[in-house]
């Protein structure tokens, strides 16, 4: 891979984080907690399933982007990781 498209790699990366982390705010700000918490309350079933089907989709898409923030974060741990061996 050159050295053009490892930054192009980098750049999508950052940017896909910063987006995911406006939409996690956007939760945040609509339930009033933090992601943290959602995802603990939500998986420990202390913020049970909810009956309504809108509701249950905006829960499961703030699930799904708080795995995808840890997802991207890491890529970029590990090309981090890897310019620094380099």
């Amino acid at each position: 891979m050159t050295l053009i498209e490892e930054i192009d790699k980098i750049q999508k990366k950052i940017s896909l984080r910063e987006w995911v982390l406006s939409e996690l705010k956007n939760f945040e700000s609509k339930y009033g907690m933090i992601t943290k918490d959602f995802i603990e309350k939500w998986t420990s079933n202390e913020i049970p399933e909810p009956e309504e089907h809108d509701l249950l989709q905006e829960f499961l898409e703030w699930e799904g982007l708080s795995i995808s923030l840890q997802k991207v974060e890491s890529e970029l741990k590990k090309i981090e990781k890897r310019i620094k061996e380099s």
